[in-house]
């Protein structure tokens, strides 16, 4: 018998003129949906005023399956942007959707993605496609597509348009997509990055159309990527700079917790154990290091890497290189005034105060730049 993998589990399709594989879909959904949870819901969406029958199957599926929700979205103006919609009614812990086209496979492929997911504790799974099942065309403005979403937006993942993918609801829920065409897709992976979500990705099969043709031709498709893509790249960007503003905040609080440390035990040597004060500064600052370290990456960068892999390794190398030489700073700054105006308590934490002020900026100018900056 199968483990449970998930608490619940949302699976939603976009239906549009795709009267051949709404059958399959949605059976295979329930069907895999059930291995995988045992609160499981199903949504399909009629994401625009097909030609064909795929209202009247959709609503044929429904009377097999009373459970299915229905979103008649057939007056819809925003193209792909309909997924929206999708998230919106999705109630359960994970949401996964997929194109309602049958291109991808969830009888082969929705398990080992969910096992990879749940593996590594990510918040966003995605699939990739190992090789593209469309025309040449198709293939090579995909392609070039995806290293561009991936360069403009610093995207973490390799597929922008691979829609095959689980997110956690607890993420889905603190964003807002405004999109209202194909650029959504870069929306909201960049919106889950910002929120700090991880991401996983796995190699998934792409196939051949068994029904139909897809309802966008491949300059169309791109020209309303590109445009929705100009205007999305200015909107992310006022978020970027609000962003930016969020982390110099929680890049400061974390320093004023690691000055509250350095303070107590640089106090500590220099009266308990009347330690020279440029040593007390350094010796002090060790331990604030340490902390900072590990507070940053998890709450101001928001970076994840496994303890004691390289990627952590040479992140902490570099971190302490950088904060070595605000150090020194610090120590410089300690002795230069303790020598001009006296050892006294005062005069020491007064220039402790002034190296740490010339530190904290040193440190967040080299450390956003060189340590915490994701390739």
């Amino acid at each position: 018998m199968n483990k449970k993998l998930f608490t619940s589990l949302s699976i939603f399709f976009p239906f549009f003129n795709d009267e051949g594989t709404v059958e399959i879909q949605i059976k295979n959904a329930y069907e895999i949906g059930h291995q995988l949870t045992d609160d499981l819901e199903v949504i399909a969406i009629h994401g625009g005023n097909s030609s064909d029958k795929t209202w009247e199957n959709i609503l044929k599926m429904k009377k097999i399956y009373p459970k299915l929700i229905v979103i008649d979205k057939k007056y819809n103006t925003e193209g792909y942007a309909v997924i929206k919609y999708g998230f919106l009614e999705s109630t359960k812990d994970y949401i996964f959707y997929t194109d309602g086209d049958y291109q991808y496979h969830l009888e082969k492929d929705l398990r080992p993605l969910a096992k990879k997911m749940v593996e590594s504790n990510a918040d966003v799974a995605n699939g990739y496609k190992k090789r593209r099942s469309d025309n040449v065309v198709r293939k090579f403005l995909g392609k070039g597509y995806s290293y561009f979403s991936k360069y403009v937006f610093e995207l973490p993942i390799k597929d922008t348009d691979c829609d095959f993918r689980i997110i956690k609801q607890t993420f889905l829920k603190r964003i807002q997509l405004e999109s209202k065409n194909a650029s959504i897709l870069p929306e909201l992976i960049k919106k889950l990055h910002l929120l700090g979500a991880k991401f996983v990705e796995m190699p998934v099969s792409h196939f051949n159309r068994v029904y139909g043709v897809s309802n966008y031709s491949p300059f169309s498709l791109l020209k309303e990527k590109l445009v929705g893509d100009f205007k999305l790249y200015l909107y992310m960007r006022k978020l970027r700079a609000i962003e930016d503003k969020l982390r110099v905040l929680r890049f400061t609080l974390v320093g004023v917790l690691s000055l509250l440390i350095q303070i107590i035990i640089f106090n500590l040597l220099i009266i308990y154990f009347n330690l020279n004060r440029a040593l007390a500064t350094f010796l002090s600052d060790q331990l604030p290091i340490l902390i900072s370290f590990y507070i940053n990456s998890k709450f101001t960068f928001k970076i994840s890497f496994k303890k004691l892999s390289i990627k952590g390794l040479s992140k902490f190398i570099k971190y302490y290189l950088i904060v070595g030489v605000s150090t020194f700073i610090q120590t410089s700054v300690v002795l230069i005034g303790t020598t001009i105006f006296g050892n006294s308590i005062l005069i020491s934490n007064l220039f402790l105060f002034v190296g740490l002020f010339f530190a904290f900026l040193w440190n967040y100018l080299l450390q956003s730049r060189i340590v915490w900056k994701e390739k």
